[in-house]
């Protein structure tokens, strides 16, 4: 079983099924399936510990073990289309068991006081961001690149420098950026999330700093 998200490559069969196909695949013994789950909800999974403050091994046996969890219950999954909700809430409650067991740290109790359950406002701020990414991933190609550079790459973007990496002009940055926006909107409220194309503050509530 995989612990790591596959390096990028071309796009794979397994791409394109939503989250219960992608459950049912796995169940077959369809490894590029398990890959795929794994190169989905990576990201996702491994934010959770860093935004609860954990080191970088701690981060890496949370990872491991939510995905291992996840591997051993798909078979007794109640909804298959929400994976995301799932791995959100075990990864919660396995940032809480690691981080006690280390003993290092000391503000754990404060920062996780629901060991059940994350608030309901990270729970839909986690899921928006992972809906947001798997969009730019769907997106693919100049587009992905440039949303990518634009609004969730960390610091105040520059479009002279994202003109040179991108090889575009600066002047069509603007345009590219609308026609990229409108595309990005349909693929969201397939996913079941609305976003504005002609807001740029809109798409910075998505900056994930993971």
């Amino acid at each position: 079983m995989p612990t790591v998200p596959p390096k990028a490559g071309p796009r794979r069969r397994a791409a394109s099924f939503d989250d219960a196909k992608l459950v049912e695949a796995c169940l077959g013994g369809d490894s590029e399936a398990w890959d795929e789950v794994v190169g989905r909800f990576g990201r996702l999974v491994y934010s959770i510990p860093r935004r609860y403050g954990l080191s970088d091994a701690d981060a890496d046996d949370v990872f491991q073990t939510a995905f291992a969890i996840l591997y051993e219950r798909l078979g007794q999954l109640r909804d298959r289309s929400r994976l995301s909700a799932w791995l959100i809430r075990t990864t919660h409650r396995e940032c809480y068991r690691v981080g006690k067991r280390s003993g290092r740290y000391v503000d754990l109790d404060r920062v996780i006081q629901n060991v059940s359950e994350p608030s309901d406002d990270l729970l839909e701020t986690w899921e928006t961001r992972h809906l947001v990414r798997q969009a730019l991933r769907q997106l693919g190609g100049r587009c992905e690149g440039l949303l990518t550079a634009l609004f969730l790459a960390p610091g105040q973007p520059r479009y002279d420098t994202i003109a040179e990496q991108l090889g575009m002009k600066v002047g069509s940055i603007g345009p590219t950026r609308a026609r990229c926006f409108e595309k990005l909107e349909k693929i969201l409220l397939e996913l079941g999330l609305s976003a504005d194309p002609d807001e740029e503050s809109s798409a910075r509530e998505y900056h994930d700093p993971s």
